[in-house]
């Protein structure tokens, strides 16, 4: 009896064991980005600024700071957003006011990250 409880025992064990390891090994699926797990990435290389020859898949910038330190956020909602980091730190939101042209927000937006 105790031996037949035993291999029963040591047979679930070994049957979690390997279930469990399945599951590890087995590929996940990336998580969207949502408004509680946005996803931001570096993106300077989506623009230009004026000054520059025109770039395939860029658009103009009008920032102080030229086009680096740009990032995309993405919260899921389907609209992206552009913020630059100022060189004091601080985040600025882009607005586009015309086609293909963005500006630089002369209010910081610390409060958004």
């Amino acid at each position: 009896m105790r031996t037949t409880i035993c291999r029963g025992l040591a047979a679930t064990i070994a049957t979690a064991a390997l279930t469990a390891g399945l599951i590890g090994v087995a590929p996940t699926a990336a998580a969207q980005p949502t408004v509680y797990d946005p996803v931001v990435t570096p993106c300077s290389h989506k623009f230009r600024t004026p000054i520059e020859l025109p770039r395939k898949g860029t658009e103009t910038y009008w920032s102080p700071f030229g086009t680096s330190r740009i990032v995309c956020f993405d919260n899921g909602t389907g609209v992206e957003r552009f913020y630059q980091r100022d060189p004091w730190g601080n985040w600025h939101a882009m607005n586009q006011l015309m086609p293909d042209h963005w500006f630089y927000s002369v209010f910081n937006s610390n409060g958004l990250f």
